[in-house]
């Protein structure tokens, strides 16, 4: 367990940056483009837990954010984290594992399904950028309460 809040904050970037590597745009219904790295993007990323892109890169660079359980949740849920990998997010983010809530996906992130092979990528990046700006109030309003 990290010994200081600097070193514990360190280590929540660390971790959340090596589930979102792990996850690929086609598993959660994006289109598969060309990356320079593997996983998902922080934006991606953002989106499908809810909150805003400024928001996650803070947590992921270990800033000195307080993330609210519901945050937690929503990012577990999006990072597709099992029991034991959800505490862990919990704990690094100084919060008691046992005490966090579920966070459902939003029902427009949740509702994507992949379609046919060639229909793929024009119907997914649609269905993302429909998201994105369905979603811009809402994430404003996550990041201005933590």
């Amino acid at each position: 367990m990290p010994e200081s809040s600097e070193q514990r904050r360190h280590e929540l970037g660390v971790f959340l940056r090596s589930r979102r590597a792990r996850l690929t745009p086609a598993e959660v219904g994006l289109p598969d483009t060309r990356r320079r790295t593997p996983g998902l993007r922080r934006e991606e990323l953002a989106l499908l837990a809810g909150m805003s892109a400024t928001w996650y890169t803070y947590l992921e660079q270990g800033r000195d954010v307080q993330a609210s359980d519901q945050v937690l949740g929503a990012l577990a849920s999006a990072l597709r984290l099992g029991r034991s990998e959800r505490d862990h997010l919990f704990r690094l983010a100084g919060r008691t594992a046992a005490v966090y809530v579920d966070q459902p996906l939003p029902p427009e992130v949740a509702g994507v399904r992949v379609p046919p092979r060639r229909a793929a990528r024009s119907h997914a990046g649609d269905l993302f950028r429909s998201a994105v700006n369905s979603n811009a109030d809402a994430a404003s309003r996550m990041s201005r309460t933590g």
